[in-house]
Formats: C-alpha cells, sequence, structure tokens
C-alpha cells in the first residue's frame, strides 16, 4: 500500500482555539440557515416578502397597517395572483415568518461573522496565511445575500416560481462556505491522518465531490418540484429510464430543465454517492490505522445509507413538508463529515511532502 507519513504534531495555540470557536459558531448559524432556507422552501413562503431592504429590513411589521401594506405589495405578486388568490393576511402571515426568519438569520451571521473578525485582525490572532482566505469567507457571505434576492427576483416575474438555476446556485453557494468554514476550523486545531494511502485520497475527495453534486441535482429537482412524478421507486413508473428523458430541445437542457430527466439524475447521482461512501468504508475498514478517522467513515457511510433511505421516502410518499427538511438536513450533515474526511486524509501546502509530489 503506497502511503505517505507526516508528523502529527498539535500546533494550535490559544489564539487558533478561539478564532476556531468563533468559525464554529459561524459554521452552526450557517448550517442553521440551510434548514431555515428549507423550511422555508417547502412552506411555500420564499416569495412571501417582495422587497429587499438589506439594511433597514431588521423589523417586522409592528402595526396593522405595515402588515397590510406588506400584504398589499404581496398581493401584486405573482404568486399572489396566480396561486394564492384565496389568502387572507392571517394566512399571509403564516408564510412570512419564515422568509422573515430566513432573512433575519442571514444579517445575524453577518454580524457575528464581522464583530469577532474585527477584533481577532486588531488584536492580531488570525494566522497571515488564512487572513486571504477567511476574508474571502467574508465576500462569500455578502454575495449569498445578493444571490438569495437574485434568486427571489426570479419568482417576482410573470412566471410565480423560483429558477431552479438560482435556487441551485444559492444552496450550493452555502454549502461550499460551510466546507470552507469546516476546513479553516480543522487548520486551526484539527489533526490529519499519520498515515494514508493514495487509494484512501482518491475515495474520499470522490464521495464529497459526488456529495455536492447530488446535492445541486436535489437543489433543481426542488426547484421544478419535480419529486411530485414518477413516485415509484427502484423504477420511474414501469420503466429504469423514463420514456421523456429527451423531450426537450436542445438535448443539453433537458439535464436542467427536463422534470423526468432532472429527477432520473439525481437518483443515478444518489446512487454513484452511496456506492462511493460504501467503497470507501470497505477500503478503510481493512487498511485504514487511524481509529478516529475510522469511525468517522463510519459515521459518513450510515449518514449516506439514512440519506439515501429518506430520499427514497420523500419521493414515494410525494414529498412531504417533514421529510423534505430531513432529507436536506442529512444531506447537509453527509456533506460536512465528507469534508472533515478529505480533510483528514489531505496534506497540507506547506509540507514537504506536498512539494514533492508524493501524493
Amino acid at each position: 500500500m503506497e502511503s505517505v507519513k507526516f508528523d502529527l504534531i498539535d500546533r494550535s495555540n490559544g489564539a487558533d482555539k478561539a478564532v476556531a470557536i468563533w468559525l464554529a459558531v459561524v459554521g452552526g448559524m450557517v448550517a442553521a440557515m440551510v434548514i431555515i432556507g428549507g423550511i422555508t422552501r417547502v412552506t411555500g413562503s420564499g416569495l412571501s416578502m417582495v422587497e429587499w431592504r438589506p439594511l433597514l429590513g431588521w423589523f417586522p411589521p409592528l402595526s396593522e397597517e405595515e402588515w397590510q401594506r406588506v400584504f398589499k405589495l404581496y398581493q401584486n405578486s405573482p404568486e399572489y395572483r396566480y396561486i394564492n388568490t384565496w389568502m387572507d393576511l392571517n394566512a399571509f402571515k403564516d408564510i412570512f415568518w419564515w422568509e422573515y426568519i430566513h432573512r433575519l438569520w442571514g444579517r445575524l451571521i453577518g454580524i457575528v461573522f464581522f464583530l469577532p473578525f474585527i477584533f481577532f485582525l486588531i488584536t492580531n490572532k488570525i494566522k497571515r496565511r488564512l487572513l486571504s482566505r477567511i476574508c474571502f469567507l467574508f465576500v462569500l457571505g455578502g454575495l449569498q445575500g445578493a444571490l438569495g434576492w437574485w434568486m427571489v427576483k426570479s419568482g417576482l416575474s410573470s412566471d410565480p416560481s423560483v429558477s431552479q438555476y438560482r435556487l441551485a446556485t444559492h444552496l450550493g453557494m452555502a454549502f461550499l462556505i460551510l466546507g470552507l468554514l469546516i476546513w479553516t476550523i480543522l487548520d486551526l486545531v484539527g489533526k490529519r491522518d499519520v498515515l494514508r494511502s493514495k487509494a484512501t485520497v482518491y475515495h474520499a475527495n470522490t464521495a464529497t465531490v459526488l456529495i455536492f453534486l447530488t446535492v445541486i441535482g436535489g437543489a433543481l429537482v426542488a426547484g421544478l418540484k419535480a419529486g411530485l412524478v414518477y413516485n415509484t421507486f427502484p423504477l420511474m413508473g414501469d420503466r429504469m429510464i423514463p420514456p421523456d428523458y429527451f423531450s426537450v430541445e436542445p438535448y443539453w437542457r433537458n439535464i436542467f430543465e427536463n422534470i423526468p430527466a432532472v429527477q432520473f439524475n439525481h437518483r443515478i447521482l444518489a446512487i454513484l454517492t452511496l456506492l462511493a461512501v460504501v467503497s470507501l468504508c470497505a477500503y478503510a475498514h481493512f487498511f485504514c490505522k487511524n481509529e478516529r478517522l475510522l469511525r468517522t467513515i463510519y459515521v459518513m457511510t450510515t449518514l449516506a445509507i439514512l440519506q439515501f433511505l429518506l430520499g427514497v421516502l420523500t419521493l414515494v410518499n410525494f414529498v412531504p413538508e417533514g421529510l423534505a427538511v430531513a432529507h436536506q438536513f442529512t444531506g447537509l450533515c453527509l456533506f460536512g463529515t465528507s469534508v472533515v474526511i478529505s480533510w483528514g486524509v489531505s496534506i497540507p501546502s506547506s509540507h514537504p511532502s506536498r512539494q514533492a509530489n508524493d501524493i
């Protein structure tokens, strides 16, 4: 087994641990944001706030007059005119609150990130090699807020539905931010495996990439409401491949815009992801000498199996809200665990073995 060794030394200090705790709090808030976003999506709340006031939108309507004003704005939206004409003010409040909480939570993340960042910067607690990455995270966070409004705007035109492209971009950015936060925290206080093979690195990174692609595929499914058709498994109706897979022209658009094709692709990605994770688990079971890493791989495998089963249950039950949110939450945990494993078998860029191209 071809492998790479390097010294396992915990070089973290008190400042590193303080910065890591701060980033862990931010990461937890980002994870919660993803779940709140999922609830907002499945409850049909995402288009209830039709104006974007990033600086002035801290407070909800505090008077009956303000509620009427906000409701009037919503009544002029395509979603109300074409779908929710039955809705009164009380029903509107039910969907308003989830979108409001979603936006408020995003603002709170910005504060929890920015204020400690200034403190750590002034007190010189952030390592120079990580400063640019943390600044990049801040930029990504601001961009994510803009992407959220860009996504909402797609449902405020003549078509009262959010673009699946923009939804996938918004969700994908959230997962990237969370992954980068986890990686940075581990760079500060984590310990890598002393001995790993090239095969372990390949298996781990393949699993992480496939998990991310499956998440993007799931966002396309959600955006197109593709989970409401072909609610059978493993077949789609009475066939393995839906007969209308190539019903859209040009053919490349089927991957992103054809409802049966998008669901089929998500199924295939989910199966490939499960196989990749199980393959990693089987290999690590026999060859991994690091008990902590092996336990983490076992956890990821359990999550992958659970996620696959939740996906099937969500599909065959016509996407109930509880199962849909649980499916997104488990996917989030699965991705986070895979990032931890990929970090654990990676080699820091400053290590001599990286420069020698040993892996």
